[in-house]
Parts: structure tokens; sequence; C-alpha cells
């Protein structure tokens, strides 16, 4: 198992939870304490069970880490009080003592996990790396349906508006002149779309990739603003999207040296994957189909002797992407979280063209890049 992904992956759930240890050993309490600050935002430390009982009720904690055999009031006893106050909490026993009898026990009180001592670091990192993910999901589901019942909410009174819009409308048109009247409405095209608009309206068929270029928004949103209403996915984007433009500009390093046919499969795999991390979010369907476009157009390139000639313009796509991602993701500066997505989508449209017509240049020429 590679522990080093595990490691990074709790450190990722973990950053922001907060984490009760009940120890009674002063040692292992010190060393468990240095190990689990590499991967929680707060940790508070208790000896025994009673003071961890008075710590809990003063204070939320999203899992509880307790030993099993401590004066005064068990690892058993606490987790039982525990559960009590709060039915949903995630609990954690360390233990020497792994008889059948104590196991069952503390089964039917519903631990999360059971850590046997001697401690080995790497089963800990295992089991709080699974439990932590239990918290997460749970975290993801109580706040998407916090959402959905929003959603809802704002549903229903959009339909009580429009119902009360409609009955004054019908109002308005019985008591109306009999002599109907014609008012033009007019439809508003973004300039960009105009030629496209055009094109539809001689009889010309646009292709998929025009059809993209035809995707606009209704409003105006800022970054700060898109971040409030999805923080957690949109960080987790964020930090996904620079690991694979930190891929890509490593791949670009080497590839200057020595472009293979590996080479254009990683480089085909880092935009489909790319792609698929944005596509995760439903606004920015548009710019994750262009991407998309220019992967299917990579995987059908056969000769990797024609990748010095658009690395430059891919190189060129890339630091876009990494400054849209850093404005509208990372600082969230941008005004408007669209500002940047017809260059992107022309970019990558661009260089699908590029690709798809390569075959028509000579080869003894260089290809004109612009």
């Amino acid at each position: 198992m590679d522990y080093s992904f595990v490691a990074k992956h709790l450190k990722e759930i973990g950053f922001e939870m907060r984490l009760l240890l009940v120890e009674d050993d002063p040692l292992l309490q010190k060393q468990l304490q240095s190990f689990l600050q590499r991967f929680f935002k707060t940790i508070d430390i208790a000896s025994d069970g009673v003071e961890a009982i008075m710590l809990y009720q003063a204070n939320p904690y999203d899992l509880v880490v307790t030993d099993l055999t401590m004066p005064v009031m068990s690892g058993t006893e606490l987790a039982a009080n525990i559960r009590e106050l709060n039915p949903r909490q995630r609990i954690v026993i360390i233990s020497g003592d792994s008889g059948t009898e104590r196991l069952l026990e503390l089964i039917n009180i519903g631990i999360d996990a059971f850590i046997v001592k001697p401690l080995k670091m790497n089963e800990v990192l295992i089991h709080l790396e699974r439990t932590c993910q239990a918290v997460y999901d749970q975290k993801m589901l109580d706040y998407f349906s916090t959402m959905l019942e929003e959603s809802n909410r704002e549903l229903r009174e959009a339909n009580l508006e429009l119902s009360c819009a409609l009955d004054e409308y019908k109002r308005d048109k019985r008591n109306a002149s009999k002599e109907p009247r014609t008012e033009t409405v007019q439809t508003f095209i973004p300039p960009q779309t105009c030629e496209l608009y055009n094109d539809l309206g001689a009889g010309r068929e646009l292709n998929e990739s025009e059809k993209v270029m035809l995707y606009t928004r209704n409003e105006k949103t800022s970054a700060e603003e898109f971040h409030s209403a999805y923080p957690l996915e949109l960080d987790k984007t964020d930090e996904e999207l620079e690991l694979l433009e930190d891929s890509f500009h490593l791949l670009l390093t080497n590839a200057e040296r020595n472009a293979t046919q590996e080479t254009l499969s990683k480089l085909t795999d880092i935009l489909r994957d790319y792609a698929r991390e944005i596509e995760l979010i439903p606004q920015f369907g548009a710019l994750s189909y262009g991407i998309q476009q220019l992967a299917r157009t990579f995987e059908s390139v056969d000769d990797p002797g024609k990748l010095p000639g658009i690395m430059p313009m891919l190189s060129s796509l890339f630091d876009n992407l990494e400054r849209w991602r850093k404005e509208v993701l990372h600082y969230r500066r941008a005004e408007d979280i669209h500002y940047l997505d017809n260059s992107l989508i022309s970019d990558a449209l661009s260089l699908e063209g590029l690709l798809s017509n390569q075959h028509a240049v000579s080869s003894d020429n260089d290809i004109e890049l612009f």
C-alpha cells in the first residue's frame, strides 16, 4: 500500500477537522499528539475519561481517539457516554486488550475503528484515513442536503411569484382592449456569437466545436461569491488542477529533450484528467468540452515528432489555464468566473484544428504558430 498517498489524503480531508485525544500514558500521549498534528487543524488532549467528557461537552469534535484502559473512567464508559450525547460521533479505540468479550462490547457501542497496541503508525494512518473519510462524506452529505433544501425553498418562492404574475397577467388581459397589440421582442446575441448565428441563418449547420462557442452566461458571478457557495469542492478542484499543471510542466521539460509515444500518451491523459476535473463544476462545462476535444485529437496523433512544433502553443494554453485557475479558484480575485472562458476555448480549438490539419502540411516546412 502507498502510505504516502494515504497520508496526503488524510491531510487533505483532515486539515479542517477537530480531534479529541484521550490517553493516560504521558509518553504515548506526546507521541500521538506530535504525529497527529501533521493532519488535523486542532487537537485537544485529555488524560482520562472524566476530563474528556468535560472537553466534549464544551467543544464540537469531528473525531475522538481514546485509550481503552484508563483510571477514573475507562474508554468503554467514555465511548458509551459520548454515544448518548451524540449518536453520530466517530470514535476510534486504542488498546492492548483485544479480547473477544471486550471487542463485542465495543461493537455494540458502535465504535468506528479498533487499533491494537503496540501501535504501528502505518496502521494508525490507515484507520484514521478511513474514519475521517466517513466524517468528510457525512459533512458533504449534510452540505448538499442543506443546499438542496435551500434550492427547493427558492424554487417554491419563484413558483409562487410566477403564479402571482400569471394571475395578474390574466387580469390585465381581461381588462385590456379587445384590439390585440403586437410587441416585438428583441433578442440579445453576444458579439462573440453573432457571426456563428449569421451562419445558421444562411443555412450552414455548425459543427460541434462551433456549438461550444455559443456558450453564453445569464449572470455575472465573482470568484469570491462562487467559492462561498461551493468551498469544499472548489478547494479540492484547485488542488487537483495544480497537480495536473505540475505534471504537464514536468512532461514538457522531458519532451524538449526526447518526445516519445509515451510522452503523447501521458499528455493525452493529463488533458483528459484536466477536463474531467473541470467537468465536475457544471458552470465550466463548455471549457471542459473544449479541452476534451483537444485530448481526443491528441489520441489520433501517431508521430511524436510533431510535438516540438506545437509545444509552444500547448505551453501557452496551460499557462493561461493556470492563470485562470489561480484567479478563479485559488486567489478568487476574478470579478467574473467566466472572464477567460472564450479565450481558453478558442486556444484549445485552435490547437485542435492545428493538429487535425497537420497531415496537409509538408514535413519540410515549419508550422507557423499564431
